[in-house]
């Protein structure tokens, strides 16, 4: 064990709970971003909260974005090879799929500030 002294956090409290209680506290545990009971009990004592941003809809978004980008690769890929697309057509699909990556990357940073706003 480590020299408590050296430590951020040396002080230590001690509770007991049911077996119920620990089964309700487990499971909002596994539903919050923390992954163990220290650190979901420190958050709730000191803030009285635990917030949990849901970014799944963007992350879904983001995944389909890059499938479209891949799709367009794969067909400027395609064009050069048999020559039937020009150049500037290519140019637009990828300027424009960068302009939606990037109001993707703009939203998801305009959540992340506004939560952390918010604590």
């Amino acid at each position: 064990m480590q020299n408590p002294e050296k430590r951020k956090r040396p002080l230590q409290k001690k509770i007991r709970f049911s077996p119920e209680e620990i089964m309700y506290i487990n499971k909002k545990i596994k539903e919050s971003p923390y992954k163990n009971f220290q650190n979901f009990a420190r958050i709730m004592l000191l803030t009285g909260e635990v917030k949990f941003i849901n970014y799944s809809e963007l992350e879904t978004l983001n995944y389909e974005v890059n499938r479209i980008g891949n799709n367009i690769n794969q067909m400027a890929k395609l064009a050069h090879q048999f020559e039937e697309i020009a150049e500037e057509d290519i140019l637009k699909l990828r300027l424009q799929l960068e302009e939606v990556e990037q109001m993707i990357r703009e939203r998801f940073n305009q959540e992340i500030k506004t939560e952390r706003r918010r604590r």
